[in-house]
């Protein structure tokens, strides 16, 4: 009688044995479509994450290549030389702005109260905005003494200007816009200072 009870309870605890095995596989199927569906997910995160990688990568190239804009925009000293502001310089009158404009656009600053700041925004509507041609053209203009990158993204520049006595942000505006195919290309870049902003 021992030996059948014995046999009953080592058939029950096998059928429970089994039973649990087979819940078990079950879940595990589950959880392993679960799974496949999210692989589909899993690898558009995957993309993505690889295509801001590469976005990150080719702008820092291409920051690389035209140096750091804090590098590009340094300019001399906030106080005008007074002696080289007696007559406009070869390089003013090289650049494109002409000796008659230079002469006009060069009064004698006393001190550096003398000069006036504002800002200038540079956008561009047909492709990047080259901060290099941005820099060179402000940098150029013979009134212009100091140049500082406010902000940058690409297509958009605004920068902090300081010029001399006597010009007015409009001028510098204008100047910059009349050159504006000569300085981008065919870039269509808007340009426009802010005088209430500095």
């Amino acid at each position: 009688m021992a030996t059948n009870d014995s046999k009953t309870v080592l058939a029950q605890d096998l059928s429970e044995a089994i039973d649990d095995l087979q819940i078990a596989l079950t879940r595990a199927a589950d959880a392993a479509t679960r799974i496949q569906s999210l692989m589909p997910r899993v690898s558009a995160v995957n993309a993505l994450l690889d295509e801001i990688e590469s976005v990150i990568q080719s702008g820092r190239q291409g920051i690389g290549a035209r140096g750091a804009p804090a590098e590009s925009i340094t300019r001399p000293t906030l106080v005008p030389n007074v002696e080289s502001l007696s007559a406009p310089s070869d390089a003013a009158t090289d650049s494109g702005w002409g000796a008659q404009e230079a002469e006009t656009q060069q009064p004698t600053p006393n001190a550096a109260g003398d000069l006036i700041c504002f800002r200038l925004e540079f956008q561009s509507s047909g492709g990047p905005l080259d901060l290099r041609a941005v820099d060179d053209a402000v940098g150029e203009h013979p009134a212009v003494r100091d140049v500082a990158l406010l902000d940058y993204d690409g297509r958009n520049a605004t920068l902090k200007v300081w010029v001399i006595a006597g010009t007015s942000p409009a001028d510098i505006q204008q100047a910059l816009s009349d050159r504006a195919a000569q300085i981008f290309g065919d870039s269509d870049v808007t340009i426009v200072a802010l005088e209430d902003a500095a």
